[in-house]
């Protein structure tokens, strides 16, 4: 159960956003590759830099008044070290990490995420139009290539942050919009609490403007649905709800999808389903067919719930179908694994089997780590209903080692299982208890 905002109108031709075919940029040496471990090193020092720096226009203050709020801190820093780790020169250390968390209100996680998602060279967008960027970074987005996505949009907003108010759109409203769809992709690159302080963002800045203040609280609850916070998704989705009726079909529809998605977690199944057929009413109204695959499939998710397989396997049927006529690689993935799903309630092993290891063809390339972390799931609850006896122990590693970049999931049942079984049995078997 999963819900995306980005859109953009398909078959427009656009100028590509490029990236240095050799990697270098001023501060970077000539064959830099963003897939090594130096150049992952460097990557992730620019990708923190440009955070830290976005985070300080974002409350116009000035590296030297940074410099000076330190000093009332533990940890001091001058404006020349707060320079070079904006421009990626240095990474911060622990002082100068703390130190600037506290000043800028950033959780250092948020550091650590960014620093992960930093395999991209950064984008080019010289003298391309900013519709023909939205439009890629949507096109990146469906594909699943969703580091790229995020690449592309935080070009954007380094080009709205030189730009001023204009006639048509306060520029608040138009940062606003592009950080909803930020939110978006750092939700779908595992990136949660980056996600979520994206979308409060964009809340605050979106004042004014009820359809972009609506998809905001959308990302929200469907973050917070991610987290497992329930009455905290409920009430932005609620939110979102009121903001969006004044707004087209498909913010409504969007709105309808996480209201569903706070029923289905809360095991509300019939009142979910309800709540999908009306997003799925909304979304055939507005024609956008992007969403039409996530909703598809979670009504046949709602039939499950109710034990309804034969229903269920039709409706995620269908949303696998539509996955591949739209080229939504991640969503085909995410689909056959709920088919996995289906097909192991009915004690089908093989066949469960099989689309989890289709799912994982797909998402490990693309480095889909909640869709992956899954299939192993499904894969290591067959191995258990087959060989009770037997420890899975080389799967379990695996997962834990995608645990740790999925922690903040706690909404998402496959982690809340892994939490809750897979953790005390790898502990017990490590200090010899049991096998």
């Amino acid at each position: 159960m999963d819900g995306d905002s980005p859109t953009g109108k398909k078959n427009r031709p656009a100028r590509k956003v490029r990236t240095r075919s050799d990697g270098a940029t001023s501060d970077r040496p000539a064959g830099f590759s963003a897939t090594d471990p130096a150049g992952r090193s460097i990557a992730a020092q620019e990708a923190v830099g440009a955070f830290l720096r976005s985070a300080r226009q974002s409350q116009k203050l000035t590296q030297e008044q940074v410099a000076a709020m330190t000093k009332d801190g533990p940890w001091q820093l001058s404006r020349a070290a707060i320079s070079a780790i904006e421009r990626g020169q240095n990474f911060p250390g622990m002082e100068a990490m703390l130190a600037l968390s506290n000043v800028l209100f950033v959780d250092p996680k948020q550091l650590v995420e960014r620093a992960r998602l930093a395999t991209e060279v950064p984008i080019d967008a010289t003298d391309i139009d900013f519709a023909d960027l939205n439009q890629q970074a949507a096109d990146a987005f469906w594909t699943g290539d969703f580091r790229k996505a995020i690449s592309i949009y935080d070009a954007m907003l380094e080009i709205l942050a030189l730009q001023k108010d204009d006639a048509d759109e306060p520029l608040a409203h138009r940062i606003a919009a592009v950080e909803v769809k930020r939110a978006t992709a750092l939700k779908r690159a595992g990136a949660l609490l980056s996600a979520i302080a994206t979308a409060e963002k964009a809340i605050s800045l979106s004042s004014g403007n009820k359809r972009i203040q609506a998809e905001a609280y959308i990302a929200l609850s469907d973050l917070q649905c991610q987290r497992g916070l329930l009455p905290l998704a409920g009430d932005a989705a609620r939110r979102a709800i009121e903001l969006s009726e004044e707004s087209g079909p498909q913010t409504k529809g969007w709105a309808w999808m996480v209201r569903a998605r706070v029923q289905y977690i809360s095991e509300e199944f019939e009142e979910s389903r309800q709540s999908f057929l009306e997003a799925r009413k909304q979304a055939r109204a507005a024609g956008d067919t992007s969403h039409m695959t996530h909703i598809e499939g979670d009504i046949g998710m709602c039939w499950l719930g109710m034990g309804r397989t034969d229903e269920a396997r039709k409706w995620v049927r269908r949303a696998v179908d539509l996955a591949r006529e739209h080229s939504q690689p991640s969503l085909e993935a995410s689909w056959l694994v709920a088919l996995g799903k289906i097909a192991f309630q009915s004690t089908a092993f093989d066949e469960a089997e099989s689309f989890a290891n289709a799912a994982m063809r797909i998402s490990k390339p693309r480095e889909l780590q909640l869709t992956t972390f899954q299939a192993e799931w499904l894969c290591h609850c067959i191995a258990r209903k087959r060989s009770p006896d037997l420890p899975d122990r080389h799967r379990l590693a695996y997962l834990r080692k995608l645990y740790l970049h999925l922690d903040q999931h706690e909404g998402v049942e496959e982690v809340r299982e892994f939490r809750a079984i897979a953790l005390r049995t790898i502990t017990a078997s490590e200090s010899g208890l049991e096998t």
